[in-house]
């Protein structure tokens, strides 16, 4: 890796910038890791090498570095699905954490394959990665999440299980689903439906209790009724719960609520091979937001998650272990907010 404004293959070692310079190995090394006040290093001192670093670069090894500090400034996250909209927006956002700390961000995605997850902990573990923050599809276990010899920092996010021995970070699922379902039930003047995959998630779990609290609070006595489920999140899924609305020729409902991206997705195309169109009637709930929803005519209330303070959290938790602080089972939960993402048609 090389610092500077240079071409990489111009690099100047620590070495090389000390001889130009005139200066001592430990005085380069303390002004290019910004240790110079700390060390009284004089600021005519600190100004030369750094005008010497800015016009050559410097070259610093991570090999070496890793063998002196026993770290790799490497961190891992796993989550379900990299394509995923939350995850890929909370991928981004903690690369940006990475790179503004000299850090390197490992990513892999278990499919909500508890197998698939163990071998991804494994192989970033075996990369000799200083922490990780992951979406476990499991309760997160302290045996699978262990290095040999070395405390490894963890922080868990999206999915609160409970008994977790480190931070969480979560959106307000429960608060925000309730808070959605409370506006459509008052717009469609009627009955809302609930569409959901993964109901044993914990995330999924907190949405259903939101929107049965939303629903008992607007008179209907049977929430569990408006609830229908599937074991995977997929289009096909959402084609699945939607079409057992077309049972012996019934409709959709004129209000319904999805968990997903996906799972809105596959209702969609459900109704529009069943009926040819959408009707310009239906109001629609999702969490997540993606672009092409903007494409849609009918009316939908977007739930965003915060992505960039979820990051930021758990990104400042993990560092926090990696500095010798020990872990703490927090449970942090971060709003969110409803977005119309689309003008009602008709």
């Amino acid at each position: 890796m090389t610092n500077g404004s240079t071409d990489a293959a111009y690099a100047k070692t620590i070495a090389e910038i000390a001889a130009a310079t005139g200066f001592s190995r430990t005085t380069v090394r303390f002004v290019i890791n910004g240790q110079a006040e700390r060390y009284r290093i004089k600021s005519e001192t600190k100004k030369v090498i750094e005008d010497y670093v800015a016009a050559h670069g410097v070259a610093i090894s991570h090999v070496a570095r890793s063998l002196r500090t026993r770290r790799t400034d490497a961190i891992g996250l796993i989550v379900p699905d990299l394509a995923n909209a939350f995850f890929a927006s909370l991928t981004a956002e903690l690369e940006i954490h990475c790179r503004r700390s000299g850090r390197v961000l490992l990513t892999a995605s278990s499919q909500e394959d508890p197998e698939q997850e163990a071998t991804a902990i494994a192989g970033l573990v075996e990369r000799g990665i200083d922490g990780i923050v992951i979406a476990p599809c499991r309760s997160p276990g302290a045996s699978r999440l262990s290095r040999a010899g070395r405390r490894l920092a963890v922080v868990v996010v999206d999915r609160a299980f409970p008994g977790s021995a480190w931070p969480t970070v979560v959106g307000d699922n429960a608060g925000v689903t309730a808070e959605l379902t409370a506006s459509m039930i008052a717009t469609a003047a009627g009955a809302v439906h609930f569409l959901c995959a993964c109901p044993d998630l914990p995330s999924i779990a907190d949405r259903i209790a939101g929107f049965s609290q939303a629903t008992a609070k607007a008179g209907f006595a049977h929430a569990d009724r408006l609830i229908r489920t599937h074991a995977s999140d997929t289009t096909e899924a959402g084609r699945a719960l939607m079409r057992g609305f077309f049972g012996d020729g019934g409709r959709p409902p004129l209000a319904f609520i999805c968990s997903s991206l996906l799972i809105l997705e596959g209702a969609l195309q459900e109704i529009v091979a069943a009926m040819g169109r959408l009707p310009p009637e239906l109001l629609i709930g999702t969490f997540d937001y993606h672009p092409l929803l903007d494409a849609v005519p009918n009316r939908i209330l977007s739930v965003r998650q915060d992505e960039k303070a979820i990051a930021e959290k758990a990104f400042d938790y993990l560092v926090a272990q990696m500095d010798g602080r020990p872990a703490q089972p927090l449970h942090v939960v971060v709003p969110g907010r409803i977005v119309n993402t689309a003008s009602a048609v008709g």
